[in-house]
Order: C-alpha cells, then sequence, then structure tokens
C-alpha cells in the first residue's frame, strides 16, 4: 500500500519532470507576479512609487533603476540579404511608400519578426513600430542587442530611400523614478530615439542630414494608459521615412533645427560641455 510520503515523492517527481520541459516566458511571469502580488494585498504604493515604465510586479522594485542587464527573451534572428526597394522614376510618393512597406515587411517575415514589429503607411510616408520590451531595457536608452540586429536588418532597406526620416520616442504616462538620470518621461524618450539615430549614422551609414530626432514622452498614447496592456504598447520607438516626389520635396511637414541638422523636441536650449554629455550604449555587430 501507498504511502502519503510516497504519493508526496512522486508529486514531486512529476512537477520535476513538467518543470524540465517548459520554457520560462519572463514578460508573462513578471505579468502573473504582479496579479498575484495584487490579490495578495500587497501595498500598491510599492507598486507604483518611482517605477520607470513598468507595471506593478513582484520585481518592480528591482527594476526602478535603468538596468541594462535586466533578464529578457532574446531570439536569435537569422542574417538577411538586403532586399532592392523596387521604386521607378516616375513614381508618385504612394507608389514609392508601397514599395518600401514592401521590402520592410519582407525583411520583418525572413527574420520572424513580422507579428511583432509593426509597418504602416501614413499620408504616403511608412512608419515602422517597435515595442520598447524589444527596443530599450526598462528606465534605459541603452539599445538591447536584438534592437541592434533589428536595425542592421532594416537600416540598409531604409538608406535606399530619400527624404527625411524622423526617430520618435514614446512612453507610458509613469513618470521615472527621482533617483533617474533622466529629468522626465520626456528626456526618456528623447534620450532613446536619439540612440536609434546615433546607431543608424555610425553603424549603418544613414545620411546625417536625412534625421529628425522627436521625444513626445507620453503626450502621443496609441492606447489607454489606464490598462497594463494600453501602457505596453504606448512604450514605444518608432521610425518614420518621409517619402519624397522627383521633385525632391518631403511629403511631410517636419522641420529640421536652425543649422540644418537633428531635431529633438526637448533640446535644452544650448550645448552642452562634453562632460555634459551622456554617452550612448551601442551594442556590438550581429
Amino acid at each position: 500500500m501507498a504511502t502519503f510520503a510516497d504519493l508526496m515523492s512522486l508529486l514531486l517527481v512529476l512537477f520535476v519532470l513538467l518543470l524540465t520541459f517548459a520554457e520560462m516566458d519572463v514578460i508573462k511571469y513578471k505579468q502573473i507576479a504582479g496579479s498575484v502580488k495584487t490579490a495578495f494585498g500587497f501595498s500598491k504604493q510599492d507598486e507604483l512609487a518611482g517605477v520607470v515604465e513598468l507595471d506593478g510586479s513582484i520585481l518592480g522594485k528591482a527594476l526602478k533603476q535603468p538596468t541594462p542587464d535586466t533578464p529578457r527573451i532574446v531570439s536569435n534572428i537569422p542574417p538577411v540579404e538586403t532586399p532592392e526597394v523596387e521604386i521607378k522614376e516616375g513614381d508618385s510618393k504612394s507608389e514609392k511608400a508601397e514599395a518600401l512597406e514592401e521590402t520592410l515587411e519582407t525583411v520583418l517575415h525572413k527574420m520572424g519578426m513580422a507579428n511583432q514589429i509593426g509597418v504602416d503607411r501614413k499620408d504616403g510616408d511608412v512608419v515602422v513600430r517597435f515595442p520598447n520590451e524589444i527596443a530599450f531595457p526598462s528606465g534605459s536608452s541603452g539599445m538591447t542587442a536584438e534592437f541592434a540586429a533589428i536595425l542592421n536588418r532594416l537600416v540598409p532597406v531604409i538608406n535606399q530611400t530619400e527624404g527625411q526620416v524622423v526617430v520618435s520616442g514614446h512612453t507610458d504616462n509613469i513618470p521615472v523614478s527621482s533617483n533617474s538620470p533622466y529629468i522626465s518621461n520626456w528626456d526618456l524618450s528623447a534620450a532613446r530615439a536619439t540612440s536609434v539615430i546615433h546607431y543608424m549614422i555610425d553603424q549603418n551609414g544613414t545620411d546625417p542630414a536625412r534625421m529628425v530626432v522627436q521625444g513626445h514622452g507620453d503626450s502621443r498614447p496609441i492606447a489607454d494608459n489606464s490598462t497594463p496592456e494600453g501602457r505596453a504598447q504606448n512604450r514605444r520607438v518608432e521610425i518614420m521615412i518621409e517619402m519624397v516626389d522627383d521633385a525632391g520635396n518631403n511629403s511631410g511637414a517636419t522641420t529640421s533645427g536652425p543649422t540644418g541638422g537633428t531635431n529633438t523636441e526637448t533640446g535644452s536650449g544650448g550645448i552642452p560641455s562634453p562632460e555634459q554629455r551622456r554617452s550612448f550604449s551601442v551594442p556590438g555587430n550581429q
């Protein structure tokens, strides 16, 4: 006759086997842990006090600081040969935008990222939207190696076009912590957009005269900030490629700075000294 101890031992072996075959999804674990924490009555103040772009979870306190080494799921992105954007002489802006959109979607499909990165056309321009979970660790402007690998495959396609390239950063409405190196979500979003531009110029040879930086903070949400799912959608980086007609006119109304270089919406009004400049984390090429 089996004893109670035997039964417990068998159950333990069963759970060990199940754990062996299971794959840990860190993001889902954080969401479930946050829900359990709320259900057991942990202080709501712990969830919100000083959180940088993170919904309340059991790891919330550990992630209030910018953490480039935050555990995250990084997929193996296969190398992709850069296809040619089939733009013909005399094509309209919408036709050029359609050709660029189709080429970018082809690259994303080959990488297996079509369901995670959005490509849309907007008023004759093309917008590529990167969720923050792929692009940056929580509270940091240092790009992930995964995001760098994706840019290495998409930017050569973008470089085949003409017109301004507007990189914009967006956050949710949860304020940065008091000990964050960033003054506000405006500062954080602009720093992230600037990191992307530095990478595109330094690592992929994009023409600096085309580049525009925009930091929007939480001012342009695409979803409801009152839900965790909505806040996750609002945390994003967008690259908009403004198509031009044959005369070289941009289809958009974005203006560059007074010196013709990059334009940031959150500028300080002056040029910082070299020791005041932030350094930018550039992952190794993949």
